[in-house]
C-alpha cells in the first residue's frame, strides 16, 4: 500500500514538472516567428499559430484569383510549420508519451 501511494507521488511530481515544461514551451512559441515568402506574399506567423503580418506584392495586387491562391498557399504553409514546431518541442517533454491534445 505504502509504495502504491510512493507512485502516486512520483507521478503527481513528473505531472507537475511536465505541466511546468510545457508552459515555458507554450511560452517560447509565442516569440517564435515564422516567415515565409512565396508567390509574392510574405507572412510572418508565431509558433501558436498568430498571423503577425502579411506583405503583398504590388504586382499581386491586380489580379484577386492569384492573390487569394497566393495567400491561401502560404498561410497554410506557415501553419503548418508551426505545428510541427510546436508539436517537435512538446514532443520532447512528453518524452513520447501518447497524450491527446499535444501530438
Amino acid at each position: 500500500m505504502f509504495n502504491q501511494l510512493k507512485d502516486m507521488g512520483n507521478l503527481a511530481k513528473k505531472a507537475k514538472e511536465m505541466k511546468s515544461e510545457m508552459k515555458k514551451i507554450q511560452d517560447e512559441l509565442k516569440h517564435l516567428n515564422i516567415d515565409l515568402d512565396e508567390s509574392g506574399v510574405k507572412v510572418r506567423m508565431t509558433g501558436e499559430m498568430d498571423l503577425v503580418s502579411i506583405d503583398i506584392s504590388d504586382s499581386l495586387l491586380n489580379n484577386k484569383a492569384d492573390l487569394e491562391k497566393a495567400l491561401v498557399k502560404v498561410i497554410n504553409k506557415a501553419s503548418q510549420q508551426s505545428k510541427t514546431m510546436a508539436s517537435n518541442k512538446l514532443a520532447n517533454v512528453s518524452k513520447g508519451l501518447n497524450i491527446p491534445g499535444l501530438t
